[in-house]
């Protein structure tokens, strides 16, 4: 009975060294004074008794199960979950380039695209490579969904964003210089009738594509938060945020006292064709699903570790 428990004790010790420490079995036959071909004789029986086990994970086919999981769970969206990278970091640029990547070279028969505002779109502007598909043609068309905001976080410069996409793609850039936000509605009613702002309605109008991303409530900037809505974000639940439009977790979406955000109608953008969201990693699993229950978006790209905190939220509730 000493003997096998001894040879037990050996096969531990020999699996333990060439599994978890990396050695080779010659640098483990020199430690323990035995020859190459025993320590393959116990590495064989660790295997055959028990010691040893294997699993192996099929990461691929576990992010396919995950799309499946959120495409039922969210009918007419269509997932596209990436791997996390070494960093939260080199996985928003590897998301950021992806959605550049499906945007201007997989969805080629597109005319007008929307570009809205915040970090993962800046991010975009700098990580992505040149060249779209139809590069130069010119009748496609690149132009903001949103107005800007005074702050020096250039994630809104919604006007800079698009010149330097553009710059990448060769489409036709237009402009939208008006602020994101007025003091009254009348405001923004006045400026409806002018010709600047009826040209980029017809874009928003015709618009093909719409490229997003979706941001935590509460989160940095504060964009025209406390005149626009009090304390209503807080006292009605908001979750996130999809340009200037806050919602709950039921993707309800909640009304300002003054409704003077220069962007698209939410009409607008539920009839685009193909609304594509990008997720950050910073993002809250609450968040998300309230902006994929506003029936706005059509596409959205997250991280693996956010969608699997999507699917544990969504099966505790």
């Amino acid at each position: 009975m000493a003997s096998a428990d001894k040879r037990i004790e050996r096969m531990v010790t020999v699996a333990r060294m060439y599994y978890e420490q990396d050695m080779t079995q010659n640098e483990i036959a020199k430690e323990l004074g035995i020859s190459r071909p025993l320590v393959s004789i116990l590495l064989t029986e660790a295997k055959n008794c028990g010691i040893v086990t294997f699993q192996i994970h099929d990461v691929a086919n576990s992010r396919q199960l995950m799309i499946n999981q959120l495409e039922n769970k969210f009918p007419g969206i269509r997932f596209q979950i990436l791997p996390d990278e070494s960093s939260e970091d080199a996985t928003d640029n590897l998301l950021a380039k992806t959605a550049f990547q499906f945007c201007f070279n997989q969805l080629t028969a597109v005319k007008n695209i929307g570009i809205g505002w915040g970090s993962m779109l800046s991010r975009m502007t700098t990580v992505a490579e040149d060249g779209a598909a139809g590069q130069g043609r010119s009748d496609r068309n690149l132009f903001p969904l949103v107005g800007g905001i005074r702050t020096s976080y250039r994630g809104y410069h919604t006007n800079e964003i698009v010149r330097m996409i553009g710059e990448k793609t060769g489409m036709d850039v237009h402009y939208l210089y008006f602020p994101a936000f007025f003091d009254e509605t009348a405001d923004l009613e006045y400026i409806k009738k002018m010709e600047d702002f009826q040209f980029i309605n017809q874009l928003w109008e015709d618009m093909d594509v719409a490229l997003v991303s979706i941001s935590n409530y509460p989160s940095y900037p504060d964009i025209g938060i406390k005149y626009r809505f009090g304390n209503d974000l807080m006292k009605k639940n908001a979750v996130g945020r999809l340009l200037a439009y806050y919602y709950d977790v039921e993707g309800s979406l909640i009304d300002p006292w003054i409704n003077g955000a220069m962007q698209p109608d939410i009409q607008q953008l539920q009839n685009t064709n193909q609304v594509v969201a990008v997720c950050s990693t910073q993002l809250r699993p609450e968040c998300v699903i309230g902006a994929l229950l506003t029936k706005v978006i059509k596409t959205i790209l997250l991280p693996e570790s956010l969608a699997d905190k999507i699917i544990k939220t969504l099966t505790t509730e």
